[in-house]
């Protein structure tokens, strides 16, 4: 019989063991994760490859290793601090030569979903914190580059399956029908749903696709189309009656609760919440006012300009792009902004003899909004416009300028959020 007081060191020891995978280790950041992995085989063990710790770690990531991702300047580039994320190579070169050949399609709990382009043309899954990486079989039928593929990876459920959803969708005169094709990392194979979606009206191609809690949701206009990948089923909830330009909108995920982000014509921006999977509850609604107000005087977007002037500018050139629970992250196209305000002043009256051209100013006497200038995210075409960065705090109206830009192409416009995770990637069945 051992001894007590061995007996009581061995649960001791369990208990500590038990703290540290459960409790202390999930928590940090992933930089320091990768430091732990080489102190000892116990604390390798503990890490990775492990089905509790990857657990814990999806329910509670580490604040500082989350964030948002993008590409941008050849590289992954995060909101957040590059250092503390942990990323160990941002140009992702163990996957491919160069980042202008991929295209950023979404991310679900620290993995991302890439289109490889430049004659490769292939689906990659990866984990930037492992550096792992897997490529999907092909897809049929292959008329067209995948725009709006949503990821879905939860490893609380199952650390062994990841499912990518490529929604198909048909134009009538009556409306637009959805289906989806489904991969599965358990069967290996693409296989088509049979659930459809048909929603009367408008042309309306589904949006970058977000995931939350196994569903993937993408937004279509007025509506918000979902898919659950686990019960095959579909369906759509009508987004919050705020009325906002097509580019001036945006559904976000932030620690699985879906956000939808709104600039409407009167120059506000909304935030809202949905609850119960069904309602909509608006978390925040800035005005107009309150942004000239909270910055200083006559201050905004870093210009001196009036109300009418904000307004016209948030209706325009800025774009929401993530939401983290309190603060919004806008790209503002200042530069366009300029060239057109000094256009339309030096053009404004000028005499042609008999025939007098005249200009509207972009705003009519309340400062509402007279044209659109809504450009489609699913269209074929490439632009290079860099748009600054900037953080607005929707609880006290404060503008920061973040320092950073994003190049708005139809390739990499897209910000998705992201938490750095150890699982790793499940392989492909055969």
């Amino acid at each position: 019989m051992a001894p007590e007081n061995e007996t009581i060191h061995e649960e001791t020891t369990h208990l500590l063991d038990d703290i540290i995978c459960h409790r202390i280790l999930p928590r940090l950041p992933c930089k320091l994760l990768s430091r732990c992995k080489v102190i000892s085989k116990g604390y390798n063990a503990l890490i990775a490859p492990n089905t509790c710790f990857a657990n814990f770690q999806s329910i509670n990531p580490s604040p500082v290793s989350t964030g948002f991702v993008y590409i941008n300047d050849g590289k992954l580039s995060f909101l957040a601090d590059q250092d503390n994320v942990g990323v160990p190579d941002p140009s992702l070169e163990f996957m491919v030569k160069s980042l202008k050949d991929v295209k950023l399609l979404a991310s679900a709990n620290g993995l991302l979903l890439f289109y490889l382009l430049g004659g490769v043309d292939s689906l990659c899954i990866c984990n930037p914190a492992t550096m792992e990486k897997t490529v999907l079989p092909k897809e049929e039928p292959e008329d067209n580059i995948r725009k709006a593929m949503g990821l879905v990876f939860n490893p609380f459920a199952s650390l062994k399956k990841y499912v990518v959803v490529d929604p198909l969708f048909k134009f009538s005169s009556a409306g637009n029908e959805y289906i989806f094709n489904v991969f599965s990392s358990q069967t290996g194979k693409w296989t088509c749903s049979r659930e459809k979606v048909f929603m009367p009206g408008l042309r309306c191609p589904p949006t970058r696709p977000v995931c939350a809690l196994g569903l993937v949701y993408w937004s279509c206009i007025d509506y918000l189309l979902w898919f659950d990948p686990d019960k095959d089923r579909a369906g759509t909830i009508q987004l919050p009656n705020c009325i906002g330009l097509g580019n001036m909108r945006e559904v976000e995920v932030y620690k699985d609760e879906l956000n939808y982000m709104c600039i409407t014509f009167e120059g506000e921006i909304e935030v809202w919440r949905l609850i119960g999977g069904t309602k909509w509850n608006r978390l925040y609604e800035l005005s107009t006012n309150t942004l000239i107000h909270e910055n200083s005087p006559n201050l905004c977007f870093g210009l001196p300009i009036s109300e009418a002037e904000t307004r016209c500018i948030l209706g325009n050139y800025v774009v929401p792009l993530a939401f983290d629970g309190r603060n919004i992250y806008l790209a503002v196209n200042m530069k366009a902004w300029r060239l057109e305000k000094d256009w339309l002043v030096s053009i404004k009256n000028i005499d042609f003899g008999e025939d007098v051209l005249s200009f509207m100013d972009p705003t009519d006497e309340d400062g509402s909004l007279f044209y659109d200038t809504e450009i489609d995210a699913n269209d074929d075409f490439e632009t290079s416009l860099e748009k600054e960065l900037l953080c607005c705090d929707m609880v006290t109206g404060k503008l920061v300028n973040t320092g950073k830009s994003v190049i708005q192409t139809n390739r990499n416009f897209r910000i998705f959020y992201y938490h750095n995770s150890m699982a790793a990637v499940p392989p492909i069945s055969k």
